[in-house]
């Protein structure tokens, strides 16, 4: 008898094996070096930034500015001190002239007249005890371009220079107080302004002033 025959069991293929990736490229130490302050550039960019500070200005806002109007020149609000001779005085008599701070704004004040003292035509009306009345006669004329604005104030300046305001009077012996809201082009108004100043003074000076007049300008004088 044969033998019987002995069955292998067959070969169980192999995959083919691949080949084992070499070592990763390294990069260079200057790249990494380059790309990390990018990276934290951009880390940092990412956070969010604090409530409320969305939206700040950059800068501090700048202060605004003051209200031309609202912060009046010292020449204006005060007239310049009496006691330092003017720059510009006249006579009874001469005209002054008056520039205004707008273009065309020039006036024409003349002291046609002064009396001590003045007289009301009312009886009833006279000044207070301790006191007498002073008169001037005066005239304005618009030399301008442009409509002149309402009369300004006036003083009378004793020898010790104290000024004394003007005051609302009825018509006087000598004629009727001046008043005016403005004045055109060309146009002329006169009367009569009171003071009212204690028995023992003596006047001698006048002075006008309104808000068109330039500050400091020392016009509006007048010796007496």
């Amino acid at each position: 008898m044969r033998p019987p025959t002995r069955l292998l069991p067959r070969p169980v293929p192999r995959p083919h094996a691949r080949p084992l990736p070499g070592p990763l490229p390294r990069l260079a130490a200057p790249v990494s070096l380059t790309l990390l302050p990018l990276l934290l550039l951009g880390a940092t960019g990412c956070q969010s930034a604090p409530e409320g500070a969305a939206g700040a200005p950059a800068v501090a806002p700048a202060v605004p500015a003051q209200d031309d109007r609202a912060a009046v020149d010292e020449g204006e609000r005060q007239p310049p001190a009496p006691d330092a001779p003017p720059a510009k005085a006249a006579r009874v008599g001469e005209p002054v002239r008056v520039h205004g701070r707008g273009v065309g704004r020039h006036l024409q004040a003349v002291l046609d007249a002064f009396v001590d003292p003045a007289v009301s035509v009312d009886k009833g009306f006279t000044p207070a005890k301790g006191t007498r009345w002073v008169g001037a006669d005066m005239s304005f004329v618009n030399v301008g371009g442009a409509s002149y604005g309402a009369l300004g104030r006036m003083w009378a300046i004793d020898g010790e220079g104290r000024r004394h305001p003007s005051l609302q009077t009825g018509r006087l012996s000598t004629g009727a107080p001046i008043a005016f809201e403005s004045l055109e082009v060309g146009e002329r108004v006169e009367g009569w302004v009171v003071f009212e100043i204690p028995e023992n003074v003596r006047i001698v000076q006048l002075q006008y002033r309104d808000a068109n007049m330039l500050p400091n300008s020392r016009e509006g004088y007048w010796h007496i």
